[in-house]
């Protein structure tokens, strides 16, 4: 397939902005007229504008996409040629705030960029020849007339390094090629048209950082420009493209955006035209490709009768429609079945084309209901077996979807989920078939994710493209030259972009459309730790950052093996300890900075160099189910630990409480337990399997005990606790496993409330995420997470996860902002929400679900991922 090789293009728009930025001021709100725009050859390929001025944004400075780009040596020429010359202290006064123009124009299999700037002022020839003298001093100036111009040519004394400057109507034309200059002044070279220049000039915002305006008709030369093959699929869609598209740029240190308009006015034959009066629509198809899927394009349509009544048309015009009747009449004749009100409406609104990394092709169709699709499709197809089946008839996919199926004449399919997945061969059905049932899909890397949160959920065409998995592809298809600079990691830095898209909008009979390019970041992708750390096997708790000596922290970690490490913020390792057990719930510090351990078997207190303190550890009488709870009741400080069916009592020496009665409950108490003062009276609460409250005193006398109705089905979560100034007023909550939290008062019966539907594996939090002076309810259940006021019920926000989310959601407090949950998918992808529902910059990251995020050390304000990978490392990200 030829299909890839459509990233070319994209990385020419995007070589366009990165030299831009070494020429161009993008602070100056310039309103000047494009005045040099009607001097430029029709056939120009693409353009752009902005103010000049001395003063580079700083917001640009070693901005790294553009050196990946355009190569470390080519950037820093470009930055010396614009010192030497356009901030020269002769030209300045000329060119300082005066409107610039980059162009770029095909000259043989080459690109080259022509420069346009308006001066401030008229210049003769001899004034124009002492300016260049003097701004020339490190060339070697030749001027000389061609075309009823004077030419002139600055020559830095290397191999075709000669920059050539013509001045023409107050504007210094400049360009290292002669010819593309002269076309400048050949009246017999056709000019942009007035048309063209009032689209330019009309969508040209001079408040973003750059601007970029091309002629769509020249996207399909630039890709032969570039590759050395003729076009597939994905290609065929631009070769008929008229009009014109205008670009503005949203700056963002690790992405490529650029958003705007683009209008194919004009181009009849194109299959892209039909989507122009369609409105954008949520896209799903992607969700369902498999992990070794490199590119794909994405169509939905919210018009199906437009859609179908344009296809028709733009088949009538190509001459295609002949061909693809006959087949739909056999159809017709065999079946006695209507194709345009049976069969074409068995299909949704969205289908997609997409290409894996060993250039084998999927197609995927949505179908609009099952149940009737169930009971039509043996008019069309026949089992072939292995539940995949083969079309009986030709192009019934072009005749219904046009140009992206058009290679599929006889397809083989099968249905998961609702969608169709069509293939040329049974064998590429099989694959996927077995990448669905295991869950591997492209949706559920990292990569993937975070581009999704980049670009708009909402299009009419979307193409996606990861160069990574689809390199060998490209570089089969690119010319040599273009091939060595792709594969060049010293110069260039094609490799550090993760992916690509390009989105089509339909708007009332043009397009939005947006461009977008995730770039390697130290915090995205786990593209850099700050640090890493080898251990023997995987840890089996969250990391924990604790008090070393009131000015330095430390991170305690505990692997399979309970042998448990302390490391230095800057991951140097002070000691490691074997524990006898696993932890249990978390490590408690104490004012003296001495940590309170708890395992199955034994109670620990150690200092912060990991030795145990005078009289510890302690051999617990019974089985420990959950970590202690430390108590400052009276003033004496007691450590209670839940032990399966009963609490057992310490005292900070490591002594059992004398006194404290050995009362039992009904069933294994659940996490750990809650404690509180109430006017006199000091409460130590347990809850149960069984859906029992127990309210102790701090000598274990039951002064309470709830017990709620769940049809007799256990509960599985944490309680949680609000504490008043009173009983009345105070509550602890309880989950059900059927979507009910019950609110248990100190005092009087309980009440019910119905939040949503969940069952017997959904998690159930109690903690503050959106930032208000009350805890929320936190539900992660059925891969989808909800958050709802604990006042009034109402939902804060909902997120369904693609992939299966079965571990219970981690709580951190970081610096300088709200709270934030994490969740760690199955498939080992970490993600991190805020207050309002989204995921956080930089997130989903690769690790297990056992990680710590937030500060790590004094003095320093940056939040912090902790995580292991299934290599066993100890990853340290900076946010």
């Amino acid at each position: 397939m030829k299909k890839t090789i459509i990233i070319t293009i994209l990385l020419f728009i995007a070589v366009i902005a990165a030299t831009i930025y070494l020429f161009g001021d993008f602070n100056k709100n310039n309103k000047q007229d494009s005045k040099a725009l009607q001097y430029l050859p029709e056939n120009t390929l693409a353009i752009t504008s902005f103010a000049n001025n001395e003063t580079v944004d700083t917001i640009f400075k070693d901005y790294e996409l553009f050196k990946a780009i355009i190569g470390q040596g080519n950037f820093s020429n470009l930055e010396r040629l614009k010192t030497e010359l356009l901030q020269s202290e002769q030209l300045t006064p000329f060119v300082a705030g005066q409107q610039i123009l980059l162009s770029f124009h095909q000259e043989k299999d080459q690109i080259t960029p022509l420069y346009s700037v308006q001066v401030g002022q008229s210049l003769d020839n001899n004034a124009l020849a002492t300016l260049i003298g003097q701004i020339g001093k490190n060339y070697k100036v030749q001027p000389f007339d061609t075309l009823g111009q004077r030419f002139f040519g600055l020559n830095k004394g290397i191999k075709d390094s000669t920059l050539y400057c013509a001045y023409s109507h107050e504007i210094i034309f400049a360009s290292y090629s002669k010819q593309v200059l002269a076309q400048i002044f050949d009246k017999n070279v056709k000019k942009i048209n007035t048309k063209q220049i009032e689209f330019f000039v009309n969508h040209n915002n001079k408040n973003t950082p750059l601007s970029l305006y091309f002629f769509n008709e020249q996207l399909a030369q630039v890709a032969r420009i570039l590759m050395k093959s003729k076009f597939g699929n994905y290609l065929n869609l631009i070769d008929s493209l008229k009009g014109q598209t205008s670009w503005n740029m949203n700056f963002k240190q690790d992405a490529l955006i650029f958003k705007g308009v683009t209008d194919l006015t004009g181009s009849k034959n194109s299959y892209l035209q039909l989507f122009a009066n369609q409105t954008a629509q949520v896209q799903a198809l992607g969700n369902y490709l498999p992990k070794n899927a490199a590119s794909y394009i994405d169509f939905s349509i919210s018009d199906a009768h437009s859609f179908r009544s344009g296809l028709k048309e733009l088949l009538i015009q190509q001459k295609e429609y002949d061909r693809v009747s006959k087949s739909i009449k056999n159809l017709e004749d065999d079946t006695k079945v209507s194709f345009d009100s049976v069969i074409a409406p068995l299909f949704n609104d969205e289908f997609a084309l997409a290409e894996l990394d060993n250039q084998d092709v999927l197609g995927l169709i949505s179908i609009s209901d099952s149940s009737l699709f169930a009971n039509n499709f043996k008019k069309f197809s026949s089992s072939v077996g292995d539940s995949i089946y083969q079309f009986k008839y030709s192009q019934l996919l072009y005749a219904s979807f046009g140009e992206p199926f058009k290679s599929f004449t006889r397809p083989y399919f099968t249905i998961v989920d609702g969608i169709m997945v069509v293939a040329n061969r049974t064998g590429i059905l099989r694959d996927y078939r077995e990448s669905f049932r295991e869950k591997q899909f492209l949706s559920g890397t990292a990569i993937f994710k975070n581009h999704a949160a980049l670009q708009n959920s909402r299009s009419n065409v979307t193409f996606y493209l990861e160069p990574k998995a689809g390199k060998s592809n490209i570089l089969d298809n690119l010319k040599s030259d273009y091939a060595k600079n792709f594969k060049d990691e010293e110069q260039f830095g094609f490799q550090n972009f993760y992916s690509w898209s390009y989105q089509l909008s339909g708007n009332q009979g043009t397009f939005s459309s947006n461009l977008y390019a995730l770039y390697k970041s130290d915090t995205r992708l786990g593209g850099k730790p700050e640090w890493t750390v080898q251990l023997e096997s995987r840890i089996i708790n969250k990391p924990w950052v604790l008090d070393q000596d009131g000015k330095n922290k430390f991170i305690m970690i505990q692997e399979q093996d309970h042998t448990v490490h302390a490391f230095s913020p800057d991951g140097k390792e002070l000691w490691q300890n074997l524990f006898q057990g696993e932890i249990l719930g978390e490590p408690i510090q104490l004012q003296d900075l001495s940590i309170i351990i708890v395992t199955k078997s034994r109670l620990y207190r150690i200092s912060p160099d990991g030795k145990n303190m005078n009289g510890f550890s302690v051999e617990l009488p019974s089985t420990a189910s959950y970590g202690a709870t430390v108590s400052n009741f009276n003033k004496e400080q007691r450590i209670y630990i839940p032990a399966t069916d009963r609490i057992l009592a310490y005292s900070l020496d490591g002594k059992r409480i004398e006194g404290f009665e050995n009362n039992t409950v009904d069933s294994r108490i659940l996490f750990d337990l809650k404690i509180t003062t109430l006017g006199q009276t000091n409460y130590i609460i347990a809850g149960t399997s069984t859906a029992s409250v127990y309210f102790f005193n701090e000598n274990g006398k039951i002064i309470r005990k709830q017990s709620l109705d769940t049809d007799g089905e256990s509960v599985r979560n944490p309680i949680g606790l609000v504490a008043a100034s009173d009983e009345k007023n105070s509550f602890v909550y309880v989950a059900d496993n059927k979507g009910s939290i019950f609110k248990v008062p100190f005092e009087g019966e309980s009440k019910k409330i119905k939040l949503g539907s969940w069952g017997k594996d959904a998690f159930f939090n109690f903690e503050d995420i959106s930032g208000g002076a009350d805890r929320d309810f936190i539900i992660l259940a059925n891969n989808k997470l909800n958050a709802y006021s604990s006042r009034d019920s109402s939902s804060y926000f909902e997120y369904k996860f693609i992939e299966d989310a079965s571990n219970r959601p981690l709580f951190f407090k970081r610096i300088g902002k709200s709270d934030v949950l994490g969740v760690g998918t199955d498939n080992r992808m970490i993600y991190l929400f805020g207050s309002d529902g989204l995921v956080q910059d930089g997130f989903p990251i690769e690790g297990f679900s056992k990680f710590y995020y937030g500060p790590i050390n004094y003095g320093d304000n940056a939040n912090y991922l902790i995580c292991m990978k299934k290599d066993f490392k100890v990853y340290t990200y900076k946010f």
